[in-house]
């Protein structure tokens, strides 16, 4: 365990995507409430669910916005990550989160990865004592939210 400032995680990671969305011509906002600051828990598995989430979003956004947005709720942090992306089917977000797993099976597919980054993000987010869910639309974009308590289990 260890004390960190999660608005400066943030930020370092919002930084790090950042030239991917100038590469798309996509807008990338950021919204942190002035309440964030010090949780206590695991940085660098925090910081690895936020660069996956933020990094998918880029990723399956093609034109728009990418927007991320933290809030202070009692006893807890909510995350957001809204994009203008191809969205998901209702009968695909089941598969989302399960290992190995992606939704564009096509033999030429579109959209690199392994399958694994959302299934290891809902591992942590839920080792560390928070929830990870997704809003989507089919064709106008996802809000992948997640949440952790302000003083995390390590891992």
């Amino acid at each position: 365990m260890e004390s960190f400032d999660l608005r400066r995680v943030i930020e370092k990671v919002f930084r790090t995507v950042s030239p991917l969305a100038e590469e798309k011509g996509l807008t990338l906002e950021l919204d942190v409430a002035p309440a964030v600051g010090e949780i206590t828990g695991d940085k660098r598995r925090v910081e690895q669910v936020l660069l996956n989430i933020l990094s998918n979003a880029v990723k399956f956004t093609e034109k728009g916005n990418v927007r991320m947005k933290c809030r202070v709720r009692e006893g807890e942090v909510l995350l957001r990550v809204a994009d203008t992306g191809i969205g998901i089917k209702e009968k695909d977000i089941d598969t989302l989160f399960k290992p190995f797993q992606q939704i564009d099976t096509y033999i030429d597919r579109k959209y690199e990865g392994t399958g694994l980054g959302l299934s290891i993000s809902q591992k942590i987010v839920e080792m560390l004592g928070g929830k990870i869910w997704v809003e989507s639309e089919w064709g106008k974009g996802s809000v992948f939210s997640f949440t952790l308590p302000t003083k995390i289990k390590t891992l």
